[in-house]
């Protein structure tokens, strides 16, 4: 059984100019220990989907049903304070894009990261010991604690952001573009130490980001989000080597590589307006195999048990 189920889940946003259909029926689940990436272009929908599953909902929100399961219990139906003291960053924590500039600037590191466990009960000498633990797990040296973040460099905050997302013994991590404001060599950093909690603390995670080469390195599957929809799903191996969606394969072929005689390519057009999403198939003003059942919304075709794609191009698929 997944830790994490969702299905059929919509988040809408009301505008003055209209509806945003920013998550549009998705389904996905992940087992326990497993990464699951969830990979498309900026403003298709990610950071609403993992927003949908902590219901840190703004309040502009016009659609918000389906179905989010977790470990075993459907949480939709939760009330909203049983959600927030027993659910949200006890067995589901997140770290946010761009979180470590969140950090306040007049309180020790130390204490950010033990701050939950003294507010739920915990003695100050007791959560002081497990801070000091979880930051040497996450490699950070002990005079962190003691620290300012204006004395820490970026990697060094994104690491206490991390320690702060697993003070509570999570079951399940949500990262949202956890690497986006840090140099290239500090993403590995942080890359090496996401695999080491995944290995060590058997974590699930759902990492979220528009770096399909980033999460290669995390991830077991992969889910590509298209225009707030899952186009194509399916385990690492299959979408990074035989990805069937058109959307996927441009946004591989995008990508530079090492070694390689071809140049990279690009996503002719922009993404749609999710105000007035493109009938049918979202993806066909920018593809280049589109033809005439694309103007309809296409299925999702089960192409093996490790592999699905929402094309009309395995209209024939037996």
């Amino acid at each position: 059984m997944p830790i994490l189920d969702v299905r059929n889940l919509k988040l809408h946003y009301s505008t003055e100019r209209g509806l945003v259909h920013a998550v549009d029926d998705v389904s996905f689940s992940i087992k326990e220990g497993e990464a699951l990436g969830i990979v498309g272009e900026s403003g298709c929908g990610k950071t609403s989907i993992a927003i949908s599953i902590m219901r840190l909902l703004p309040r502009n929100v016009a659609v918000y049903s389906g179905s989010v399961s977790f470990d075993g219990g459907e949480m939709m139906q939760l009330p909203a304070e049983e959600f927030r003291s027993s659910i949200r960053w006890k067995k589901i924590a997140m770290v946010f894009q761009g979180a470590m500039n969140s950090l306040n600037p007049v309180l020790r590191a130390g204490l950010q990261v033990a701050e939950p466990l003294i507010a739920n009960g915990t003695g100050k000498s007791e959560a002081e010991r497990r801070t000091r633990e979880l930051l040497h797990l996450v490699g950070l040296p002990t005079e962190v604690f003691s620290r300012f973040p204006h004395e820490l460099s970026g990697g060094m905050k994104q690491r206490v952001v991390i320690a702060m997302s697993l003070i509570m013994n999570p079951k399940l991590l949500i990262l949202d573009e956890p690497t986006s404001a840090l140099d290239v060599s500090i993403q590995a950093q942080i890359m090496n130490l996401l695999k080491k909690l995944k290995r060590e603390l058997k974590l699930s995670t759902l990492f979220i980001t528009h770096d399909i080469a980033l999460a290669s390195d995390i991830c077991d599957r992969f889910a590509v989000l298209y225009a707030g929809q899952i186009i194509e799903s399916g385990d690492a191996d299959h979408i990074l080597l035989a990805p069937e969606h058109p959307y996927t394969q441009k946004l591989l072929s995008s990508t530079p590589r090492l070694r390689s005689e071809y140049k990279p390519d690009f996503i002719s057009g922009a993404p749609p307006d999710l105000m007035t999403p493109p009938v049918g198939c979202r993806f066909h003003p920018r593809c280049p195999y589109v033809f005439e059942p694309c103007k309809t919304d296409p299925p999702t075709y089960s192409l093996s048990e490790l592999q699905e794609s929402r094309c009309w191009l395995h209209l024939n698929h037996q």
